[in-house]
This record gives structure tokens, sequence and C-alpha cells, in this order.
């Protein structure tokens, strides 16, 4: 019998900082505790609360939290090549099968620098085939729940008052 090894990423969704305001007379403090969100107020639809975990009985791949337009935040990315050598297919052959997955370039110098300096990183022996001088392009691929499933991962959330996407969609489908 063959024992499988189940591989565990957390990655932190929210996070809060939290200032408590000695007096209430202070118009910059704010006291995060006074008016907490209660389970009948209305969540931003994408919100994210609690720790999402991703199953696979396979090593993962290494994601990295790149900002690629200045008009919006650090998302987290594969390697396209990571990706192709996972699912044995061509970049021709995926692009065209998974359009809708999102596709970046980005300079090898710049992605170095960006993942050497992310504090969500945490394996730096991943950075040493990557040359922080090099102005070769480097394609990456945005993680989602699509993605993870291709690649043979589930994901799983410890807070239930989230789905996935994926999971909305396929529920929608079923009724």
């Amino acid at each position: 019998m063959q024992n499988s090894v189940v591989t565990v990423c957390v990655c932190v969704c929210v996070c809060v900082c939290v200032c408590v305001a000695e007096s209430s007379e202070d118009p910059a403090a704010y006291d995060i505790l006074a008016n907490p969100p209660g389970p009948g107020e209305e969540e931003e639809e994408d919100t994210r609360q609690g720790f999402e975990f991703e199953f696979s009985d396979r090593p993962l791949l290494p994601c990295y939290n790149i900002q690629l337009s200045l008009s919006q935040g650090p998302r987290n990315w594969l390697l396209l090549s990571d990706v192709l050598k996972r699912l044995k297919m061509s970049s021709r052959a995926f692009r065209a099968a998974f359009a809708n997955l999102e596709v970046a370039t980005i300079a090898e110098a710049e992605f170095y620098k960006q993942a050497s300096l992310s504090q969500l990183f945490s394996c730096p022996d991943e950075l040493a085939a990557f040359l922080p001088d090099s102005k070769e392009l480097l394609d990456l691929v945005e993680t989602s729940s699509e993605l993870a499933a291709l690649l043979g991962s589930s994901l799983e959330c410890l807070d239930n008052r989230w789905e996935p996407k994926g999971a909305r969609v396929k529920a929608k489908a079923r009724s």
C-alpha cells in the first residue's frame, strides 16, 4: 500500500490591525471593537474571512505574491512554466483550452525583486534559478479555484460563510 502525503498551504485572507482608543475625544482614534459586524449585516460578496487551505496529494507549486499593475494590488501568481510541466501541456494548448485564466508577462528582474522582497514568500532557495538583472520575460498565471482544480488540488475555507467562486457557479448550474 502506498502512503500519500497531504500538503497543506495556509493563506491568511484577512489581516486586521486593532487599535483601541484610550479616549473617545481623539478624532483620529477608532475603536474597532466598539461596533463589530454582526451576522445580520451584509458583507461584500468577494470578501474572504478566515483561512483558506489547499489540499493536494502532490507538492504544491510555488506561489508568488506579485503586483503587475499600479491600479491593482499584489495578487497570487504561479509561473506558467511550472503549470505547463505539471499539466504536461504546451503554452499554446493551455492558452487555447483555458482562455478564461489570466496569463500575464513580467520582466524576470522585476519578478525577482518583488518575490524576494515579499513578506509572504518563505522559500528563498526557489529564487536561485532567477537572475536579478535579467531582461527575459516570464509568463505568470493567476491562481484561482479553477486552476487549483486543474492541478489536482482542492480548496477548503475554515470559515463556512464563504465559498470559492467556483463552488457558487457549480451550485447555480445544478439548480
